[in-house]
């Protein structure tokens, strides 16, 4: 979920937000079905983008679809032969995805897997292990997603997760009340990633944190 705007914010979309057509018309959609305050900006598609081009991601599982901005930023990154395993909950949203998205090139590169990501993420695991898994969904379930990633993504891959100041309660200066087992969970989440040892780590202080790790 997206922060109160900035003057930072704001000249980072202005500057580094590069939509077009199809981009725009998913962000459209998501605002018309007042979800686009859950969707990422396009300035942090393209930290996404960047990273996933400077470590070479091929295969790669998205948590948390919504209408599939990211998913499509994503794609676009991968090699003809790539492929991204996006998941949500809600199936409908994954179907507004697929028509939103249908005249891109890189969708077909993008298959969509409904259902609670704890479930599917079972199901994928004879197709990794993975260049990159990326978390935008259930807060409260992170860290079942750490372990998950630990166990699937190669040796030099990207974790990548949205939403990891968690509206400014992670460090003290909540915007909004929080539940407190999410904060708990984040604040888990980023000390185990910053920790546990198995990941070169930081957090980017984008207007919602997106903490992200390269696996050792």
């Amino acid at each position: 979920m997206r922060t109160k705007e900035t003057a930072k914010n704001l000249y980072l979309k202005k500057v580094f937000s590069k939509e077009d057509d199809i981009l725009r018309s998913i962000r459209t959609n998501s605002e018309k079905e007042n979800v686009g305050h859950m969707q990422i900006s396009g300035y942090e598609g393209g930290i996404l983008q960047f990273l996933c081009k400077a470590l070479k991601v091929k295969k790669a599982v998205e948590i948390g679809t919504l209408h599939g901005y990211s998913s499509l930023m994503i794609a676009r990154t991968l090699p003809s032969d790539g492929k991204l395993f996006t998941l949500d909950i809600d199936k409908n949203r994954q179907e507004k995805a697929k028509t939103l998205m249908k005249k891109d090139p890189h969708s077909h590169k993008i298959r969509f897997i409904p259902g609670p990501a704890i479930q599917s993420l079972k199901t994928i695991e004879n197709e990794g292990p993975f260049d990159m898994v990326f978390i935008d969904a259930d807060k409260k379930a992170y860290l079942d997603y750490l372990d998950w990633s630990d166990k699937h993504l190669n040796s030099g891959g990207l974790l990548a997760a949205d939403n990891t100041f968690l509206f400014g309660a992670v460090y003290g200066e909540p915007e909004r009340e929080q539940d407190k087992e999410a904060l708990e969970v984040m604040k888990k989440f980023n000390e185990k990633i910053a920790h546990s040892g198995m990941y070169t780590s930081t957090l980017i202080p984008t207007a919602e944190g997106m903490t992200v790790g390269i696996k050792k």
